[in-house]
């Protein structure tokens, strides 16, 4: 068994492909799945034209590596999966559906967001920059003890 969530669709958009990981992470077993269309029923409306585009290009032989969308599980909360969409293919070749390999990330966007606050509040100026001396970083702090506000700053050197 994968340690992935993996997932496929065929043609159509229906779901073709769940596995137990899958299942794990949304709640939703293999045969609550199979034969239901995946972006309709299984993605949140605000992402549903982006992973659309993405099974479609894949459906035309154009894969797609770390994508990044929510799934809804199956007691409605929202799962953010990192994908990576290839294409399905039968013995002649010819696309039949995708098949995406993904990871649950939302522990780690939980995390990030954390860090973000943390940073954000801190009770010192901070502030970071790229390998190009370009602000990426600048808190409230900074902007307080420098009159610069974060978007007068970031992308600058």
């Amino acid at each position: 068994t994968a340690n992935a969530p993996i997932f496929g669709v065929d043609s159509e958009g229906k779901v073709t492909v769940w596995n137990k990981c899958a299942a794990d992470v949304t709640g939703y077993q293999s045969d609550d799945t199979m034969g239901h269309h995946l972006v309709s029923e299984f993605i949140t409306e605000d992402f549903r034209a982006s992973v659309q585009e993405v099974l479609d290009r894949a459906l035309q032989g154009v894969e797609s590596a770390n994508f990044e969308f929510p799934l809804i599980t199956k007691n409605g909360a929202r799962v953010e999966v990192l994908l990576n969409a290839t294409s399905r293919r039968d013995a002649k070749g010819r696309v039949v559906g995708v098949v995406g390999i993904g990871q649950d990330i939302t522990g780690r966007i939980a995390q990030e967001q954390e860090y973000i606050r943390l940073i954000d509040t801190a009770n010192a100026p901070i502030f970071g920059v790229d390998s190009e001396g370009k602000v990426t970083v600048w808190n409230k702090c900074a902007a307080d003890v420098t009159g610069y506000q974060s978007d007068d700053t970031m992308g600058h050197h």
